[in-house]
């Protein structure tokens, strides 16, 4: 009984947490996916970008006029920019943009599968104000060039993670795939993160879109989701004591008693809420997870700062997720109908639910 009053509490007050974010819904992240075209062909590629290769992203010229804009709005050394794709680094005139924006007054981060990520261009990236980067890193050599398609890959990926932590960026983060495969390397993984020198380690498992949907060797079940959690609550202890910073990615809503063995700070989808996207085809989007249809203007007709303000009610007012088996569940005010790139449109219900997986005696309760 007591458990159940504290998680009542918990629940409650987290709730008020969220709305009192989504009512401010202060832009804090802007992700800009400055080009579609890719170097890599990875299995689970959610976008598909071999067939979304004419997307070069957009010119230069208006990138740095919208983000002006921004800067005029609001306080840019409150928000992260973002890079991604894509693969950020096959644009020729990236580092350029990050120049500009670094002027603005913008923090700068970046997502990159790290293949041309070399001590010279890691010195660059510094030198234009990079103060985070992700770089993908998926398991044990074997297991990583097989995912991302391609020989050499792991090489390349701990030559970029030491080239980085080498010229000092802040947080430099590894990111992990969790597929069956990999599931019972992660303690592996784990120790070739650390012994690389990074900051900070997050992981998630891939879920069913672009190239991984209804590939069976990429996605975990529910007992493979189950593992996850429980490992990564382990390694993340582990990871205090080595300095280590070791996350869960925000997937959906896992209960009190596992948020904070995995995350530094509870599950929230902050899409639409702290979290805007500029895509490469001027979409105004929210986080670049989405499906198209959820972008809410475009740059060629819209002005950023009006959207941002005035539309991404699909995002700040989610009942309509409330519906379905999502309809009757005790949890809801805190998960919401889970992060919105699991949603499941056809079923109206998330392609899993992450409470339901770790909570079997009962969902919702």
């Amino acid at each position: 009984m007591l458990k159940h009053l504290t998680c009542a509490l918990a629940n409650w007050r987290w709730s008020r947490v969220q709305d009192l974010e989504t009512d401010l819904h202060r832009l804090r992240y802007l992700f800009w996916e400055c080009t579609r075209r890719c170097n890599l062909s990875c299995r689970h590629c959610g976008s598909d970008c071999g067939k979304d290769d004419e997307q070069i992203g957009l010119p230069a010229d208006q990138v740095e006029a919208t983000l002006a804009a921004i800067a005029r709005r609001y306080a840019p050394a409150e928000i992260m920019l973002v890079t991604t794709g894509g693969e950020p680094l096959v644009r020729p005139d990236l580092l350029a943009v990050l120049a500009t924006a670094h002027r603005l007054g913008f923090q700068l981060g970046m997502v990159t599968n790290g293949h041309t990520l070399d001590q010279p261009m890691a010195r660059r990236l510094r030198a234009v104000g990079l103060q985070s980067i992700v770089v993908s890193l998926d398991g044990p050599e074997a297991t990583h060039d097989w995912l991302r398609n391609r020989p050499g890959q792991f090489r390349r990926v701990c030559r970029a993670l030491e080239a980085l932590v080498a010229v000092g960026v802040p947080v430099v983060e590894a990111i992990t795939c969790v597929t069956p495969r990999s599931l019972a390397q992660l303690e592996q993984t784990y120790t070739i993160v650390r012994d690389l020198g990074v900051t900070h380690w997050r992981v998630f498992n891939i879920f069913p879109a672009g190239r991984a949907k209804g590939d069976a060797e990429l996605l975990l079940d529910a007992s493979g989701i189950e593992r996850l959690v429980h490992d990564i609550a382990a390694l993340r202890q582990r990871g205090k004591r080595d300095g280590l910073v070791v996350n869960l990615s925000e997937e959906g809503y896992l209960g009190w008693d596992w948020e904070k063995k995995v995350r530094d700070t509870p599950y929230l989808c902050r899409a639409g809420i702290n979290i805007a996207g500029i895509m490469a085809d001027g979409s105004i989007a929210a986080c670049p997870n989405l499906p198209a249809r959820m972008a809410q203007g475009n740059l060629a007709t819209d002005d950023f700062v009006d959207v941002w303000e005035n539309r991404y009610d699909l995002f700040r007012d989610r009942r309509w997720t409330r519906e379905g088996a999502c309809g009757d569940c005790r949890q809801w005010n805190v998960c919401r109908g889970g992060s919105l790139h699991l949603w499941d449109e056809e079923r109206k219900a998330p392609h899993w639910c992450h409470y339901e997986i770790l909570h079997p005696e009962g969902r919702g309760t």
